[in-house]
């Protein structure tokens, strides 16, 4: 389940949400401080987190989910933006160096189709951050749009994101208390993240986690060690053939 294009868009023009989208801001601009000269893909809802890299990056493309959608609200997201059919995104393979997916994740069952879209127009060694809601969150109410999404646990959503082929190089909670109504000049909120963050990392209501593409297999596990006796003759031709008769072994 996703909140509709209306809710959402009613949801960031309010001082609701003012509090919320600044402390997540910060999460994304530290984890992605330039984005100087690159392609930039926002998937879901994306607009009021990308706006600040619209002078420096290359190009920046909105994508909304078909399904909360009509034409009237099509015609009023502002940017380079398209609508995606049946998780399909309408792009060449290896496309974008950079994908933020924010209120993009909708059901569960879908979401390991979304990743593998994800993958194939993503850059070797391009990078994605996912902000989706959390289960082991203590609360659900009083968070606008992100109450009615389809939320996940951090053992499945990690599972999900290393099963399609990314590696995850930073994971974090964020929002920790319903700011609503909060006045971004007040600093306490921005504090409390930070000392929750520590004591508290799993009563998060949201997760944010960033993961690349790698194109190479990471090895798993340790490889055996094998201990070889010295055999080894003075003869050159016999030390030969006595290594290529254990390396067939």
């Amino acid at each position: 389940m996703r909140p509709t294009l209306k809710k959402l868009d009613v949801f960031y023009r309010s001082t609701s949400s003012t509090l919320l989208s600044d402390i997540l801001s910060r999460k994304l601009n530290s984890r992605w401080p330039d984005l100087s000269g690159q392609d930039v893909l926002g998937y879901g809802f994306c607009e009021k987190y990308l706006s600040s890299y619209k002078k420096t990056a290359n190009r920046i493309i909105l994508t909304l989910p078909e399904k909360n959608l009509t034409k009237i609200e099509y015609a009023d997201v502002h940017g380079t933006s398209c609508i995606t059919e049946n998780l399909s995104l309408p792009f060449s393979d290896s496309r974008f160096d950079k994908i933020l997916c924010i209120h993009g994740t909708g059901d569960s069952s879908n979401f390991d189709l979304l990743l593998k879209e994800f993958w194939r127009v993503l850059k070797p060694e391009g990078q994605i951050i996912i902000i989706s809601s959390s289960r082991s969150g203590g609360w659900i109410k009083n968070m606008g749009p992100f109450s009615e999404e389809k939320s996940f646990s951090r053992k499945k959503f990690k599972k999900s994101i290393i099963k399609s082929g990314f590696q995850i190089t930073f994971f974090t909670g964020c929002i920790y208390f319903p700011y609503r109504k909060v006045s971004r000049k007040n600093k306490l909120p921005y504090l409390f993240e930070k000392i929750c963050e520590t004591i508290f990392p799993y009563f998060s209501r949201l997760v944010l986690v960033e993961a690349i593409k790698r194109i190479y297999a990471e090895p798993h596990g340790i490889a055996e060690t094998i201990r070889i006796k010295n055999v080894l003759s003075s003869n050159p031709l016999a030390n030969k053939t006595i290594i290529e008769q254990r390396e067939h072994d």
